[in-house]
């Protein structure tokens, strides 16, 4: 009797999930249903108690229940990222701005991560390439959210590019808020 109380509260707690999806300003998200919610729960606490092989089990599964949710995306690029995959997060933050083109933090999250794999020496992708995509992402994050430029200013995993004039230009480009 006892699990199935257990169980019932769970699940209503579960289901009284976030009703809208933070880090965006766009209106249009989709409320994600029952079991994506549970499995994108489950994923945050599996990667805040560090097992991040399951944190990705469940992220993924999240996103198989509910394909156009924004923020399992954004995490499983975070959890990837912890992980130091620099590849497979660059695929789940790419979606993730794919799927809500006014998300500053996950165009932020993708430029550093671009920066930083410019920087891996034993990286196959053109460094030049991902430098030009590091920035036009910082471009797209500073668009959206203004204040992101000083946090890029702060962030060390641009020291390699901000004396391009391509970064220069980020501060040249921007308006106050």
């Amino acid at each position: 009797m006892r699990l199935i109380l257990i169980c019932c509260i769970a699940a209503m707690l579960i289901g009284c999930g976030l009703n809208t999806i933070p880090y965006s300003d766009n209106n249009a998200v989709i409320k994600p249903n029952a079991a994506a919610l549970a499995h994108y729960d489950w994923g945050l606490t599996y990667a805040k108690e560090g097992n991040l092989a399951q944190a990705i089990t469940e992220l993924k599964l999240a996103i198989h229940n509910e394909p156009g949710w924004t923020l399992p995306y954004f995490n499983l690029g975070a959890v990837y990222g912890n992980m130091g995959e620099l590849d497979e997060a660059i695929l789940a933050w790419e979606r993730a701005t794919q799927l809500d083109t006014d998300f500053a933090k996950a165009h932020f999250n993708l430029a550093v991560a671009y920066a930083l794999r410019a920087q891996d020496a034993d990286s196959d992708y053109p460094k030049h390439i991902d430098i030009e995509r590091s920035i036009a992402s910082l471009r797209e994050a500073i668009r959206i959210d203004k204040k992101t430029l000083s946090a890029a200013k702060k962030e060390t995993a641009f020291d390699t590019i901000r004396e391009l004039a391509a970064f220069k230009e980020l501060d040249d480009t921007s308006e106050p808020q």
